[in-house]
């Protein structure tokens, strides 16, 4: 019992200092792990302190099913009435370019990536914003992408 107590005390101590900072955190689960470039992935947020910068990340769940080793995603940033404030396209790395091997962690088949999108990303105001996510490879439907998520932190 001591040691199952012990072993649930740690656990809670590493989420709760994982936690510091955190405005944001959640996935969207992408049907039958084939992500269409038509599936936006819409991430509502409030923002309660537009004096600070953020950073923001990207999480990618994916399967050693997916047939690249990188990934493009359009990124826009909307207001609470659905007006673009911002987009940009980035570029993700989810496999090594030379040993194949995934990035990140995982278990089986499945693994999670954190990717560093923005490290000042600011917010002109307060209030409610969306963060819209779009596939954009050449591909229209690219499989093996089972997650995807975001996570924005504030600095301290």
């Amino acid at each position: 019992m001591k040691n199952k107590l012990f072993l649930f005390s740690i656990v809670a101590l590493l989420f709760s200092c994982s936690e510091k900072g955190k405005v944001f955190h959640d996935y969207k689960e992408v049907e039958d792990e084939e992500w269409l470039s038509s599936n936006k992935l819409l991430f509502p947020l409030e923002i309660e302190d537009n004096k600070s910068t953020y950073t923001l990340q990207y999480l990618a769940r994916y399967t050693k099913d997916y047939p690249y080793y990188n990934l493009y995603v359009k990124r826009t940033l909307l207001d609470s009435a659905g007006k673009p404030l911002s987009s940009k396209l980035q570029g993700m790395y989810l496999f090594d370019e030379k040993s194949g091997q995934p990035k990140g962690s995982g278990w089986g088949n499945k693994y999670d990536h954190t990717i560093l999108s923005d490290s000042n990303m600011t917010f002109p105001y307060k209030g409610k914003y969306t963060i819209q996510l779009q596939q954009y490879m050449r591909q229209d439907t690219i499989p093996g992408i089972s997650d995807v998520g975001i996570s924005v932190l504030k600095h301290e």
